[in-house]
């Protein structure tokens, strides 16, 4: 088996050998580990069991021996009473090595060595004596520092008369326990004693380690354990040796230990075997697992630098792979890939390049030229050409052909001929084969003459329409394939998208810079040619104008007749201002019913006031829509260059100006820009600022005019009115910023402000016990017009707990002249909730007895312009009367406003006057200013008793009075 060098700097195969290796591991040291702790349970088993075998051998020696010492005492026990010598030498032959020690007692305690130096014999007691009566042995231990235990055993000379003595033998250790070297090999014995204490022990040096052992042992008296010793673990073996039966004597626990160590010696040999085992077993599973992946990764090598090859655009060299296999097929169809991506490789950047073309410039001409320039580096053409149609002039076609050689220029020409002798192509979208008898269109000739033997034609479309076509020019017919056939259609599909994008951009350049309904430059384009028009004059030190025009009351043919009439007007509109400037001149729409004329090379001030007069009297002709006249007028602002601006945006801007200025001075007319007007837009773009700036800072306050009832005498109410705390002018009154605050929509905010104020300082007032019966307030027409004006008033009368009969609204004359549903339901739903409304400034205005009975209008109010003369003026007098009793007939109270004097009062008094309200009575007053005069006021009339007519002018001149 070849292995290939270097053939694991593969990532993927280092990966995959240790993916091997590791399967092949992980069960293997599994084995390995049960496999060796299964031997070594059987180690331990076996251990064990031998270790019980030997245990029992020894206590069964034990056990015999003394057996046999106890056979023996009884053997010498009758010869020891006649003291004879054949009876002590027989004694001492049968004894001989058995034991050390031999001695008569006696019941009184004396002893007589028989045979070797006995030592003193613990006197036994009756238990014991009774014991020995049956022909049993006594069995005694005395233990010894570091030796073995010597065992004493006792025997009575005459069981039926103890009045004989009792042979007491103390046994030799090395008989009784045991030789060293007879023992078995590696395994110790040791013996417990009762108590737990050791009596033998055959290791050298047993120390506490079998004392903790005869601790730890359980209650049975046979079994196994591990202890650890000062060499290492041990196994140990136990089982009782029971005595008590013949020798007087609880059992011995007999121990047979061996080192662990000695146990598991055999694993050592075993765990040799199995790394060898397991190293073989690794090393076979690299090596097949090795030679597996490389006949894998080799050929997918050979594949990949085939693919970073291709990637970096080199598609000459092919894969080779011997194999037979998956992979053989694989590089086999790799190969073919790479060779057809070459080729296709070629054409998309060819493509990519006149998409390039198409997205850089969108000029179909420069396309058509650049697909002429690389088509042969695409399909094997001899010649080639595109026609395209000529949308500016009809029944023509642009021709453009490439002859042999990349070295010529490519011909433009145009040929007869129209779209319709192209349709017979758009039946065949994919492409057609012609002859050169076949082709006989004027645009596929070009082609033939040049001597090509057949002919490719594709034709190009767009939005579902034939506009050209691709001509290719071959040496036979049928000579390109599918690929190349698809390519000359992407071909003509990318001509077909210049042509579109081209036709676009017209399109879209046309929507950005000319209005669609009057199909006039719009401001973006307007604006554009009045800065090429600056820089001209400025280069040649010429003047020109711009007029700004504006259609007076075209608003009305919108509300009356709706949008669609507008746009018919506004089209005629643009129709008669093109006819009203020379064909140099620009006219443009900016937006709405707006205007702009740029007139270019103005010679004098007269000519741009000649072409506003013009336009002024073409407005003002009827203009006529859906079978309905209308009659429009124009205001026309005119600002000439570089007198009135020298930016495009001051030109319009003044010329905007004066355009207002026109308005104002009564319409149908034109105006040229002033610097003064400026001025003035200037200081209204400041008084908004600054309006909007008191609303944000609370720069308004709110002082109350109080009203007297000429009836009672006492206060009726007081009227709210709102000031301005200028910073710079200081109080203002609502005549210098009213009008401004409706036009910017501030007025909405304004007045709510002000309604809530007012009804807050009156709940104020009525919750301190003065009594001010009611609190009127001016409202706005635009702000009455709004569709949340009730659920506004009634959310104030919530929110500051006045009810509705304390508030009364004051509207304008101009308010009702409009008699639309709205205001009705609106005062209809006010007054449902209590709220009266009052009619200010009676008689200035379009007084109307008709909206007087139409609405439900509870107070008129005399403007002060026809009280501020009286008594004297006869004419004030009479219309003051007149209205008095005009009101009173309509069942209305009457307020007379700018009462300055007594005798004014006393003169509406005696006219029949409800309510005065001036500075006769009281100036407006500050809210805390209006509870004190309220107070004053109150204290006066309680004091008054109006008895008779005759009394009241008394008592209303004590109020005014006092109350000021």
């Amino acid at each position: 088996m070849k292995i290939q060098r270097g053939f694991l700097r593969s990532r993927v195969a280092r990966r995959i050998v240790a993916l091997f290796v590791l399967c092949a591991l992980v069960p293997i040291i599994a084995t390995a580990v049960l496999s060796r702790d299964h031997v070594r349970r059987l180690l331990f088993d076996r251990s064990y069991l031998h270790l019980a075998q030997l245990g029992q051998a020894y206590s069964q020696s034990l056990y015999e021996r003394l057996s046999i010492v106890q056979s023996l005492l009884g053997m010498v026990a009758p010869d020891t009473g006649s003291g004879s010598r054949a009876g002590a030498e027989r004694r001492n032959e049968n004894l001989l090595g058995r034991v050390d020690a031999l001695a008569l007692v006696r019941p009184d305690g004396s002893t007589a060595g028989l045979a070797g130096t006995p030592r003193p014999f613990a006197a036994l007691s009756d238990a014991e004596w009774k014991y020995l009566s049956t022909g049993k042995s006594i069995l005694r231990i005395r233990t010894n520092s570091g030796a073995p235990a010597t065992v004493i055993l006792a025997r009575a000379i005459d069981a039926r008369d103890s009045s004989a003595g009792v042979v007491v033998a103390e046994l030799n250790a090395e008989y009784f326990w045991g030789e060293a070297d007879v023992l078995p090999a590696v395994t110790d014995f040791s013996v417990i004693g009762a108590g737990g204490e050791l009596l033998f022990s055959s290791k050298k040096r047993p120390g506490p380690l079998l004392a903790a052992l005869a601790q730890r042992q359980p209650p049975s008296p046979n079994g196994r354990m591990v202890y650890d010793a000062t060499e290492g673990a041990e196994l140990a073996g136990y089982r009782e040796l029971f005595l008590r039966a013949n020798f007087y004597l609880s059992g011995w626990t007999v121990v047979a230990t061996r080192p662990e160590v000695e146990v598991l010696a055999p694993i050592a040999a075993f765990e040799q075997s199995l790394l060898l085992a397991i190293v073989l077993a690794l090393l076979g599973i690299v090596l097949v697992s090795v030679w597996q992946i490389r006949r894998t990764l080799v050929p997918l090598e050979g594949l990949l630098e085939g693919t970073r090859r291709a990637a970096n655009k080199d598609f000459s060299t092919r894969v080779e792979v011997l194999s037979h296999d998956e992979f053989g097929e694989l590089a086999q169809s790799f190969n073919t890939m790479i060779s057809r991506l070459g080729r296709q490789f070629t054409a998309l950047s060819t493509l990519s390049a006149i998409d390039r073309t198409i997205l850089s410039r969108p000029d179909v001409v420069q396309v058509i030229e650049a697909v002429l320039r690389r088509i042969r580096a695409i399909v094997p053409a001899q010649c080639a050409s595109i026609v395209i149609n000529d949308s500016r002039t009809a029944g023509t076609m642009r021709l453009y052909t490439r002859g042999h050689s990349d070295a010529t220029t490519i011909d433009r020409t145009r040929v007869a001929g129209t779209v319709d002798d192209l349709r017979l192509l758009g039946n065949k979208s994919e492409g057609t084969w012609l002859t050169p008898t076949a082709a006989t269109m004027p645009c596929a000739a070009s082609l033939v003459n040049l001597g090509a033997a057949a002919l490719f034609a594709v034709p190009i479309t767009w939005q579902g329409e034939v506009i050209g076509a691709v001509f290719i020019g071959t040496s036979r017919m049928s000579v390109l394939d599918d690929d190349e056939e698809a390519r000359i259609r992407d071909l003509a599909d990318r001509v077909g998208v210049a042509y579109a994008a081209a036709s676009k951009d017209e399109q879209l350049y046309y929507q950005a810079h000319y209005d669609p309904l009057t199909q006039l430059p719009n401001r973006l384009y307007f604006r554009d040619q009045l800065e090429r028009s600056i820089i001209r004059a400025e280069r040649n030190q010429a003047e020109f104008a711009v007029l700004f025009v504006d259609l007076d009351f075209f608003k009305h043919v919108n509300d009356s007749m709706g949008h669609a009439a507008g746009d018919e007007v506004l089209v005629e509109a643009g129709a008669r201002l093109r006819h009203c400037v020379r064909s140099t001149d620009i006219v443009g729409r900016l937006g709405g019913d707006e205007f702009t004329i740029l007139i270019t090379d103005v010679k004098g001030g007269g000519d741009s006031r000649v072409v506003a007069q013009n336009v002024i009297a073409a407005m003002s002709k009827p203009f006529l829509s859906a079978g309905q006249q209308y009659y429009l007028s124009a205001s026309v602002g005119i600002a000439v260059y570089p007198a009135d601006g020298a930016t495009a945006e001051e030109l319009l801007r003044n010329a905007d100006t004066a355009m207002y200025r026109a308005k104002e001075s009564g319409r149908s007319r034109s105006v040229y820009f002033e610097e003064k007007m400026n001025s003035a837009a200037l200081a209204r773009v400041r008084s908004e600022r600054d309006l909007r700036h008191a609303l944000e800072h609370r720069e308004f306050y709110v002082v109350y005019q109080p009203m007297l009832n000429l009836h009672t005498g006492k206060l009726s109410g007081a009227e709210a009115l709102l000031r301005w705390n200028h910073p710079e002018h200081g109080a203002l009154a609502p005549t210098a910023f009213i009008q401004l605050a409706e036009e910017t929509g501030l007025i909405d905010q304004l007045g709510e402000w002000v309604l809530h104020e007012a009804c807050t300082e009156l709940h104020a007032l009525q919750t301190r016990g003065l009594q001010l019966p009611k609190i009127s307030v001016n409202v706005s027409a635009r702000q009455f017009k709004q569709p949340n004006f009730v659920e506004t008033v009634r959310k104030v009368l919530r929110k500051t707990g006045v009810p509705g009969t304390s508030l009364e609204l004051e509207i304008t004359e101009s308010l009702l002249l409009e008699a639309t549903p709205q205001i009705g339901r609106t005062m209809a739903a006010l007054g449902a909730d209590g709220v009266r409304f009052a009619l200010d400034d009676f008689g200035t205005g379009y007084s109307s007895l008709a909206y007087l009975k139409r609405f439900p209008v509870d107070v008129v109010k005399i403007d002060r312009a026809f009280i501020k003369d009286l008594p004297a003026d006869r004419s004030s007098a009479a219309i003051t009367e007149a209205i008095i009793s005009m009101a009173h007939a309509l069942q209305k109270q009457v307020v007379a406003e700018g009462v300055a004097t007594a005798e004014q009062l006393m003169f509406l008094r005696d006219l029949g006057c409800d309510e005065v309200q001036g500075f006769h009575l009281a100036k407006p007053l500050r809210a805390a200013e209006l509870a004190a005069f309220v107070h004053r006021a109150q204290g006066v009339a309680d004091e008054q008793v109006v008895a008779a007519p005759e009394s009241r002018r008394a008592v209303l001149t004590a109020v005014a009075n006092k109350a000021r």
